[in-house]
């Protein structure tokens, strides 16, 4: 069986894959970089990681991360062993010096866990501080789907932002979302989860909407998830989504019929037609939409949240002498899952 190691540097081989995870990696570690003065009126940014039982100590200039980013993993994986878990693998742990109480016992991660973690991160796509990804997926199928990605141009290789938002927009059917809704996890997450549908939807062959719905479930268990990482500095955090065969087959079918899967799914419609752009609706929506999608991903539907977002949605019409009213059919579609 193949380790997460292996995985993670065999997934760093690649010059593009290195290009495009190292942004992720320097959110992971941005505490522990300092400017350091090294001459008159020159400053260098430089990392620097400390194993404090062993007196172990990594340092090396900022600009130096892309070529090292096997040893720096190794080093950060190593101080994990030593002193236990830690927010720079584990982004939602908060380490044994920062809180002793919170331990009960001296908990101590195993190497292949700490490798899962820093995997699922690296190979991750990224938006600002977030990145999605999907866990326990077969591995061959997992780089299909990435090479689907980067075929269709969806990815940004070499800049920060990481995500071609206008292509992924337009092509989901979906309004140009402002940054204050792209900033919103659970929004990157439903883009993220509806190209993951199209995707399947593409290796539909001649068989039935039945047989290819049953085919899915056995090629997405339910133990398949996705995954969500918060990479700020204030709070590091990470949710997880599983059940990703059943979201699919309930809220993607219309995907599956013969010659759907180059459309926008019905589910997109919908959820995307809240969408406000005038600053004064915008930041309350997108926050509410953002509350209602953590709901929808963990397989729920929560009514009170969808009642206020069609409530502000009327009241915005109304108020504006427009009605832009939901995409044909999309409303209908959502109702008859409920």
């Amino acid at each position: 069986m193949v380790s997460y190691k292996d995985l993670l540097f065999e997934f760093l081989r690649s010059h593009e894959n290195r290009k495009y995870c190292l942004p992720i990696l320097q959110r992971l570690l941005r505490a522990n970089v300092k400017a350091k003065k090294m001459g008159e009126g020159e400053k260098e940014k430089w990392l620097t990681i400390k194993i404090g039982k062993t007196r172990e100590k990594l340092e090396l200039r900022v600009e130096e991360l892309y070529d090292k980013m096997e040893n720096v993993c190794e080093f950060i994986v190593r101080k994990a062993l030593a002193e236990g878990y830690n927010a720079m693998v584990v982004p939602f742990m908060i380490s044994v010096d920062q809180a002793p109480n919170f331990y009960i016992f001296k908990e101590r991660p195993t190497e292949e866990e700490l490798y899962w973690w820093l995997y699922h991160l690296l190979s991750g796509v990224h938006y600002g501080d977030i990145v999605v990804n999907i866990a326990n997926l077969p591995e061959e199928s997992r780089k299909k789907f990435r090479e689907y990605l980067i075929k269709e141009k969806f990815l940004i290789v070499g800049e920060g932002k990481g995500v071609n938002t206008k292509e992924i927009l337009s092509r989901i059917g979906a309004p140009s979302l402002s940054k204050i809704y792209l900033n919103e996890e659970f929004i990157l997450g439903l883009l993220f989860l509806s190209y993951f549908a199209k995707f399947w939807a593409l290796q539909k062959g001649m068989e039935s909407v039945e047989e290819f719905k049953n085919k899915l479930k056995q090629l997405i268990s339910d133990d398949v998830s996705l995954l969500v990482f918060i990479l700020s500095r204030e709070k590091k955090r990470v949710y997880i989504f599983p059940r990703l065969g059943s979201l699919i087959t309930r809220w993607y079918d219309d995907l599956l019929s013969a010659d759907m899967s180059t459309l926008v799914p019905k589910i997109s419609s919908f959820i995307f037609s809240f969408y406000i752009r005038e600053k004064e609706y915008a930041k309350f929506v997108a926050s509410l939409l953002n509350k209602f999608l953590y709901y929808f991903l963990s397989g729920y539907i929560n009514g009170e949240i969808l009642c206020k977002l069609i409530e502000v949605k009327i009241s915005y019409e109304l108020k504006k002498g427009k009605t832009y009213g939901f995409r044909r059919g999309s409303s209908e579609f959502f109702f008859s899952r409920l």
